[in-house]
């Protein structure tokens, strides 16, 4: 399955490494550069996950990501930041961030791509096998009670 991410990080060399390094695992991404191009790009697009930074020009990740709640609740969102203000990651829970990637000197990339496909991907195909082959035995199950 092919999924479509919407990068939104200011950092160009981060940006670049983490856009390459998704697309090499046959991710599509759309990388933005700040807060309100990111808004207009998520308004016009589907999005199976948003990868967002907190400090961006233009509105904030905190600011983003409202009004990516106000659109859609469901769009998972992870947040990628070394920034860590407690009122902004109170928030942050609020609006229902899905995930959180500390980023800086010591994070590892392949880590991060890692992180990014186990959200996308939660189950292994083996996994998906199993819960399909047994929904139709819990369904006759169900409707036998």
């Amino acid at each position: 399955m092919k999924y479509r991410v919407l990068l939104v990080e200011d950092e160009i060399k981060t940006g670049e490494m983490l856009k390459k390094a998704l697309e090499l695992q046959e991710i599509t991404v759309d990388w933005v550069v700040d807060g309100t191009e990111a808004i207009t790009v998520f308004n016009n697009n589907m999005y199976d996950l948003v990868v967002l930074d907190l400090k961006l020009p233009g509105l904030t990740g905190d600011q983003v990501l409202e009004e990516i709640r106000k659109k859609d609740q469901y769009t998972e969102v992870m947040v990628y930041t070394n920034y860590q203000d407690p009122p902004v990651m109170k928030k942050l829970i609020n609006l229902g961030v899905d995930a959180y990637i500390n980023k800086g000197a010591d994070a590892d990339l392949w880590d991060t791509v890692e992180q990014i496909k186990e959200k996308l991907e939660p189950f292994s195909k083996e996994k998906v096998e199993q819960i399909l082959y047994a929904l139709p035995t819990q369904i006759i199950k169900e409707d036998k009670e």
